[in-house]
């Protein structure tokens, strides 16, 4: 019999295990959690013979921390940095009289002159900390170089290292990312006139930030660029998934391998008038994120699950794909049964908080955000407004539903043992 791991009850979420940051390496930014204290999935399968891999962006301190990896770095593999790579194929050298202001890894970054304007405007304002992200354009790099490729190759190559054991292997690509930039011929892949830009650039002073700013600045034609360079970067790893799933059937694993793909939030890609992800609000382009889920013969092509589930549902989903016992003591639940199909009740809510300032519940109609620090209090009718345009906190007719939400998100905050529930009045405010 397995026994069966338990952390610390309510420990789930941010607001409990208190990760509320990218955790730094070597001593910077806030600590990992102890993996003998919340281990994560890689170390509980790891722990059961299973053989784990992580390639790519991470967040969570040094790779030492857990013994189920057993190397990591943005694009490296044991031998091999990626700087020392791209040195030796790409030379900064070779473009040192280019003219471009922008760079990425070393090397020059293209924009059109509208973006170029915008990127002296926004490096211009003051306080600006986050000055890089006006960099849109299209890179010099070309894709073969880039580090998601040489991700995507160390994933091949582990997929063909481990083919007959158990195993979890995770590719955490950057794209669709700050920077936004990409070569051809992903750069040229959409027609800038064609992008509708949603939602109106009338936000709430919350939501004013560096996304807003940089946005306001670049206008509707640097929005437009921005845009298309993100989904030529979609395509880019669109392609990288591609070249995994085809690893998979040339080793016979497809059918007996469950793939997920997700990310860790979502981008405005020009909505309400903004770049990137600094807002403090809730919009769904942020907060509304991919999920996929493939395993042959198992789950059926095509299902869609309109259950509203979270990223607190995948640790459970995987144990219970791979045999192995859920720990004691989450807040998520595995997927299994909706994608199998089978009835079962299920919660009415997503729920999404950030750090210890602001909570967000989604009913089936209607999206509720609130934060007692920057007086954030919104209420959307998703159903009559998808683009979140209109606020309807401090409408009239809205009174009894801003109420009634108010009161749902407090139950789902106590229920968790969310701390910032203290903080929070019983009711709105008037």
């Amino acid at each position: 019999m397995l026994a069966v791991p338990r952390v610390a009850d309510h420990r789930a979420l941010p607001a409990q295990h208190r990760i509320l940051t990218n955790v730094g390496g070597r001593g910077g930014g806030q600590a990992a959690l102890p993996q003998d204290v919340f281990p994560n999935t890689e170390t509980l399968l790891h722990r059961q013979s299973f053989a784990t891999g992580h390639r790519g962006k991470w967040h969570l301190g040094e790779v030492g921390e857990f013994d189920c990896y057993e190397q990591l770095g943005y694009g490296d593999i044991p031998g091999l940095n990626y700087s020392k790579f791209l040195a030796e194929r790409l030379p900064a050298g070779k473009f040192a009289d280019h003219p471009s202001p922008g760079k990425y890894l070393g090397r020059p970054v293209e924009m059109i002159s509208v973006v170029e304007e915008g990127f002296h405007k926004f490096h211009a304002l003051p306080n600006n900390g986050v000055a890089y992200i006006s960099i849109i354009g299209r890179s010099l790099i070309p894709p073969e170089l880039l580090p998601e490729t040489r991700i995507t190759d160390q994933i091949v190559a582990l997929l063909e290292k481990h083919a007959s054991q158990n195993f979890m292997l995770t590719a955490s690509w950057s794209p669709p990312h700050d920077l936004w930039v990409i070569p051809e011929p992903y750069y040229g892949l959409v027609d800038r006139e064609k992008i509708a830009l949603t939602g109106t650039a009338d936000v709430p002073p919350w939501d004013r930030g560096p996304s807003w700013k940089l946005g306001q600045i670049m206008g509707p034609q640097g929005l437009r660029e921005y845009a298309a360079i993100y989904y030529g970067m979609v395509k880019y790893i669109d392609d990288q998934v591609g070249r995994i799933l085809q690893k998979l059937d040339e080793l016979g694993l497809a059918d007996n391998t469950l793939v997920i793909f997700t990310s860790d939030h979502g981008d405005m890609v020009g909505a309400h008038g903004c770049i990137g992800k600094s807002l403090q609000g809730f919009y769904d382009d942020l907060v509304r994120i991919p999920l996929l889920v493939r395993l042959p013969g198992r789950i059926k092509p095509g299902t869609v699950i309109d259950a509203p589930v979270s990223q607190i549902d995948v640790m459970p989903t995987i144990l219970e794909y791979a045999g192995q016992p859920v720990p004691e003591g989450l807040h998520g639940r595995s997927l299994r049964p909706l994608l199998d199909g089978a009835p079962v009740a299920w919660r009415d809510h997503a729920f999404c908080q950030r750090a210890d300032a602001a909570r967000m519940l989604r009913a089936d109609r209607y999206k509720y955000c609130f934060s007692p620090k920057s007086k954030l209090v919104a209420l959307y009718d998703l159903q009559d407004n998808p683009h979140e345009d209109r606020n309807l906190a401090d409408d009239p007719g809205h009174a009894e539903t801003v109420k009634m939400m108010h009161r749902r998100l407090l139950e789902v905050m106590r229920a968790d043992g969310d701390p910032l529930a203290d903080r929070i009045p019983d009711a709105p405010p008037e």
